[in-house]
């Protein structure tokens, strides 16, 4: 049995044993206590560059006579809840957040679909972006075009010899939820099949529509570019666009194959580049001037990586979810194994039939790119830097400057869409947005909980933001 964050484990390992075990425990709050956790009704001040760090954003617990909720964030920094005065829009109530980036959040609305800015540290109120049926490949129709028994929209459940069929559901949704009067075409293909399409309601669609918004800088300034990662299209790339674009620019990809283009980052104030779910592929993106956006095909290779037969295993044995960061002019790539193979013990365990769990993350590997010889270079350290993971655009800090920052560590949230789905509850027991802690990448061990805000799903799941500087 291995135990996720202890300081030893063992293991069997080997051909000659035909059932291989390889087990986590639940997350553990090793090295030091948990936090205790303080409340600040003050509103949080406009930092300076020097001392400005991520905050986590985590569920609203208060509401104001009108209704509204009030913004709360966790400041591991300084180890407290801060609980503000700062009105959560309307728009924001009935949205999911689908990027945070220099200290705005990108939304997209499970009412009619559309996508918006918004800063809890700003003035400035909510800036929309272009429509979703800008973008390439889809299509808004008519509700009554849409095809809702397809059975691609159908979560299936085996217990004891019977299937049994559910429909897709949203984890917000309610019996009184207004849906709009609109759905979507989307056509598709692949590099062996022709072309097809098929239309699905918006609220079928809403988390796949758009995978991911990033911004250059502060969407108030002249030069910003905002940058999304369109989830269902026929050839994988970016849109782009101004702040007031009436429409999504597409920029064509370097190569037209059907690969899931899973994260994106504007490196070094110049290009934008994006790695793909397989192999991965890396694409970069020059979009100076935007009448003419470039796009160039990256295929480094991996430096041969030595690892344990322990190390080896585990990775096989888990999934993957790739992140681009840069990190001290470098740009690095982040792997992040996890697995929702876990029993009723909180024991995750390889190799067995056992029922859907909560997604928990087992370890992180980590490459930098070395472009002179176009190479992944394994590395084990980052020195004094601190990465932060998950719907944010990538950052990284140096621990230097915060003294509970651990330096040469990963910290995380959980950004899986998985999250915002309503499952069969034999199948899942309703859960999501708990995978959150950070990784120390010397010791190898995963720490869980930075804190809790209670046992079951956290809806909206938290997420990094990053206070903006004047």
């Amino acid at each position: 049995m291995i135990t996720r964050g202890s300081l030893c484990c063992v293991a069997t390992l080997g051909s000659s044993t035909k059932n291989t075990n390889l087990c986590f425990s639940t997350p553990l709050f090793l090295g030091r206590k948990m936090p205790s956790i303080k409340r600040s009704s003050s509103l949080l001040a406009s930092p300076s560059k020097a001392n400005s760090h991520p905050l986590m954003m985590i569920p609203p617990d208060e509401e104001e006579e009108d209704g509204r909720s009030l913004c709360r964030f966790y400041d591991y920094v300084n180890e407290k809840v801060l609980n503000t005065n700062i009105k959560i829009p309307e728009e924001v109530d009935h949205a999911i957040c689908i990027g945070s980036s220099h200290g705005w959040l990108a939304y997209i609305s499970r009412l009619d679909c559309s996508v918006f800015l918004w800063s809890p540290f700003s003035t400035t109120p909510l800036i929309s972006l272009p429509p979703i049926d800008t973008l390439p490949s889809i299509t808004s129709v008519p509700l009554e075009e849409v095809d809702e028994e397809n059975p691609d929209d159908e979560i299936l459940e085996r217990c004891e010899g019977d299937t049994l069929h559910y429909k897709w559901k949203s984890a917000y949704e309610s019996d009184d939820d207004s849906s709009p009067d609109f759905g979507f075409k989307v056509e598709w293909d692949f590099s062996d099949q022709s072309q097809s399409f098929y239309t699905r309601s918006a609220k079928r669609l809403i988390l796949y529509l758009i995978r991911k918004i990033v911004l250059s800088s502060v969407p108030t300034s002249d030069d910003c570019i905002v940058v999304a990662l369109p989830g269902l299209s026929i050839h994988r790339s970016i849109a782009f666009c101004k702040p007031g674009d009436k429409s999504w620019t597409f920029v064509e990809p370097p190569l037209k194959k059907y690969f899931d283009i899973v994260d994106v980052i504007h490196f070094k104030d110049q290009l934008f580049y994006t790695i793909t779910s397989c192999q991965p592929t890396l694409y970069a993106y020059d979009l100076a001037d935007l009448s003419s956006p470039k796009s160039y095909l990256i295929e480094p290779c991996f430096k041969y990586e030595h690892l344990s037969s322990l190390e080896k295993y585990t990775r096989r044995s888990c999934r993957k979810r790739y992140y681009l960061v840069e990190s001290s002019g470098e740009l690095l790539l982040v792997c992040r194994f996890f697995t929702n193979k876990m029993n009723s013990d909180g024991e995750i365990i390889l190799n067995s039939s056992i029922t859907r769990s909560p997604d928990q993350t087992t370890t992180f590997g980590v490459y930098k790119l070395d472009f002179s010889r176009n190479k992944w270079e394994p590395i084990r350290c980052i020195g004094d830097q601190v990465l932060f993971v998950g719907t944010n655009q990538s950052l990284s800090l140096s621990a230097r400057n915060f003294s509970i920052l651990k330096a040469n560590c990963i910290y995380f949230t959980d950004d899986s869409c998985e999250i915002h789905k309503k499952y069969p509850p034999r199948w899942c027991k309703g859960y999501g947005g708990n995978d959150y802690g950070h990784y120390e990448l010397g010791g190898r061990y995963v720490f869980g909980e930075l804190c809790r805000f209670g046992d079951g799903r956290v809806l909206p799941p938290p997420f990094w933001v990053m206070r903006h500087f004047h």
